[in-house]
């Protein structure tokens, strides 16, 4: 295969990819949310960044991937999961605490049955298309910490950006490696384009290093978070499938991997790689890193731009037309416009900010919400009714619940449909209905190898999502 696994299968070893996925992509709002971050989405092909990201990590050379996300996005994660790795590791955090926590759970529950294990750090939002080229310089940096160290991906930058952070090599340390000499986070302009033309490279944010090594490591820079993990994963436990850190996983400071530990770290080495990059963070990159028009505009969905040149123009639904404008990032959801100069596009998350004050949901929530059974989104509301288009998964089903102040009226679309009303079970299909009085006990479930899809009417003096009460449920809900 690649020349950089030669030596490094000669040592009977295999890496284990890390492949972080709780981040949550503010700055691609209001395309990626809290709720369903960018990673989740469909981006290529029908598929997500998560999974393009483990097709790459797969392989000789490469074991079963371990996959942390955050509980929020726990069932959606693993459905992705599942459909690429099937019975692959998936680490849930009770909450979010930054990178460091995360690549420190990884290590550890690592550790626990082999100290020795080679580790490759992989976030899940990153866009490379050169597969085998990664490999390659995963395979190198995996070869340098074989005995100590951390070894960090470096990108030949192609541009002064100022989005990324850059690592300045000092003297060789292996071959294709290089000590870190230094960190520089996020430059201004000027500073970017001196440090490229010293030599400098992007933080690709891909690491490597063995993971009792990394364990203790960490207690020389950290000590208190070595034991809160420690205690964290004493308290591992299994709940559908996912695996649970205890409660401990709360007492450690959230903070980046980068500041928590590599710029602390004696041991840090680099491996510059050409491949093309972009973490995607922003839409600026996004549109850097799509097909343009003749006039470099991308256009993404229902869109139109006329004498207009260098836009990004992202659509979900709506028709979205551009005249006579330049530079500009217009995006649009169900529930959200956003429109800003591409140059100020770092700055989407102190929008997403002044919303969140603002207590607006769609800060965090989109449209269309996402359950273990499937989705639903309102298509209309008003006062004492909503209207919800409800989509089930093959096979999935609700809880066991009733509602204390609404009625409900479904109208099955697609698919077939097993009702539970009153203890009494009745199929409903396509263009079939039901009536679910207040306090009726009910349950929808489909049973057919598609999906289900229906229009659910809800009408009463409270239509909250938090107005159920559930008896029985599949996924720990009661």
């Amino acid at each position: 295969m690649d020349g950089g696994f030669e030596g490094f299968a000669a040592r009977r070893e295999t890496i284990i990819p890390v492949v972080l996925c709780g981040g949550t992509g503010t700055r691609l709002w209001p395309v990626s949310r809290a709720g369903m971050a960018k990673q989740l989405l469909a981006m290529q092909d029908g598929e997500t960044l998560l999974q393009i990201t483990l097709r790459r990590v797969m392989g000789p050379g490469f074991a079963a991937p371990v996959v942390v996300g955050s509980a929020p996005q726990r069932f959606t994660l693993r459905d992705q999961v599942e459909a690429i790795v099937p019975g692959a590791r998936i680490v849930v955090e009770p909450e979010r605490r930054d990178t460091l926590a995360a690549v420190l759970l990884a290590a550890a529950i690592i550790a626990r049955d082999d100290p020795d294990a080679v580790v490759a750090v992989v976030p899940s939002d990153h866009l490379i298309r050169d597969g085998d080229a990664f490999r390659s310089a995963v395979a190198m940096a995996a070869a340098r910490v074989g005995e100590a160290g951390v070894a960090v991906i470096g990108i030949v930058p192609d541009a002064p950006s100022t989005a990324y952070g850059y690592v300045r090599p000092g003297h060789a340390s292996g071959a294709g490696c290089f000590s870190v000499a230094k960190f520089v986070e996020k430059p201004e302009e000027p500073l970017a384009r001196r440090l490229i033309a010293e030599g400098c490279l992007w933080n690709a944010g891909i690491f490597c290093f063995r993971a009792g090594w990394l364990v203790a490591a960490m207690e020389t820079v950290d000590p208190q978070a070595v034991a809160a993990v420690g205690r964290a994963v004493g308290g591992l436990r299994r709940e559908h499938g996912f695996l649970v850190p205890g409660s401990d996983f709360a007492d450690i400071r959230a903070i980046s991997f980068d500041h928590g530990f590599m710029e602390c770290t004696r041991d840090a080495h680099v491996v510059p790689a050409g491949f093309r990059w972009s973490d995607l963070g922003d839409w600026n990159a996004v549109w850097a890193a799509a097909e343009k028009d003749g006039d470099g505009n991308a256009i993404r969905g229902a869109g139109l731009a006329i004498d207009a040149r260098g836009n990004m123009i992202h659509s979900e639904g709506r028709l979205v037309c551009a005249l006579g404008v330049e530079g500009l990032a217009i995006v649009e959801t169900p529930d959200a416009v956003m429109v800003a100069p591409r140059e100020r596009a770092q700055d989407v998350k102190a929008l997403v900010g002044a919303l969140t004050e603002r207590r607006r949901p769609e800060a965090t929530e989109h449209a269309r919400t996402h359950r273990p059974w499937g989705w639903f989104q309102t298509t209309d509301l008003g006062e004492r009714f909503r209207v919800k288009r409800i989509v089930v998964k093959p096979g999935a089903m609700l809880s066991l619940q009733r509602h204390r102040y609404r009625a409900e009226h479904w109208v099955v679309v697609r698919g077939t449909a097993e009702v539970t009303l009153e203890g009494k079970v009745f199929i409903l299909r396509e263009n079939e209905s039901t009536y679910v009085a207040i306090g009726a006990v009910h349950r929808l479930a489909n049973p057919a190898e598609g999906p289900l899809e229906l229009i659910e009417v809800q009408t009463g003096d409270y239509l909250g999502e938090d107005d159920i009460e559930r008896m029985e449920d599949a996924f720990g809900r009661v």
